[in-house]
């Protein structure tokens, strides 16, 4: 089953759009890894996916973090490495294939290197493992406008840098675009552009982006780290957002 299915599926079973973010402050290698196993343990009834960015991968060797990862999978959720990957061809695909080996299910890649000797060989390689690749859009800090709002040209015509990467995403089949949930009416905008591919909003509650208005404006995945991860009870914290936004 790809990825795609696999955390519509996951999301369809729970009745929840969360992907819970494990972005934990932890500097105790040990503890880090039995927090995280913690939180999944906890949250898995009331999410559909988890992420795991630089907080664990960097402190965590690789055995370590497979037991994070095989305890969301004992759970059925999905898991995505965040990296947002943007290299040439021949670093991505060393990557990716470790962290394909290490049992992650999709990675998220920054579309600004381009295809050809780009992201392009590691989307195919990904698809042809059934695993996923999410395209950055647009994030949700405030300086993402220096970047993902900057005007280009393309084809004699000015569009936004953002457009370009729904382009992107489009073209390449991408398994989802990161849209952050601070910015809603641009999920509404990406969300007309391409219906077809779902979006993953960041950036929600502590950032400020709203969970019910990133719902009503397009997205189909909520990706909330600290608001649940570090919250006092990381399953009572999930289950109230879940509630509100299924």
């Amino acid at each position: 089953m790809a990825f795609a299915e696999r955390i519509r599926e996951a999301s369809a079973d729970r009745m929840s759009r969360i992907v819970v973010g494990l972005d934990l402050k932890l500097k105790d290698p040990e503890a880090l890894k039995e927090r995280a196993k913690q939180v999944i343990v906890g949250v898995h009834e009331d999410v559909c996916a988890v992420k795991v960015n630089f907080h664990l991968l960097l402190p965590l060797g690789n055995k370590d973090l497979r037991e994070v990862v095989d305890e969301a999978h004992r759970h059925h959720l999905p898991v995505i490495a965040d990296i947002k990957l943007n290299d040439v061809s021949s670093t991505n695909l060393a990557a990716t294939e470790i962290l394909w080996d290490s049992g992650f299910d999709a990675v998220i890649c920054n579309p600004f290197v381009g295809f050809e000797e780009g992201l392009g060989p590691s989307v195919e390689a990904a698809h042809a493992r059934g695993k996923g690749i999410i395209l950055l859009a647009y994030m949700s800090h405030k300086g993402a406008v220096e970047g993902y709002g900057l005007d280009v040209v393309v084809g004699g015509r000015i569009c936004k840098m953002y457009d370009v990467f729904v382009q992107r995403a489009i073209d390449w089949k991408a398994d989802g675009l990161i849209v952050g949930a601070t910015n809603p009416r641009l999920i509404a905008h990406v969300k007309e552009r391409c219906d077809r591919i779902p979006i993953f909003s960041p950036g929600l509650i502590v950032q400020g982006g709203d969970p019910r208005e990133a719902i009503e404006a397009g997205a189909d995945y909520l990706i909330i780290a600290r608001a649940i991860a570090e919250a006092e009870d990381p399953s009572a914290k999930a289950r109230e957002i879940r509630l509100l936004t299924w």
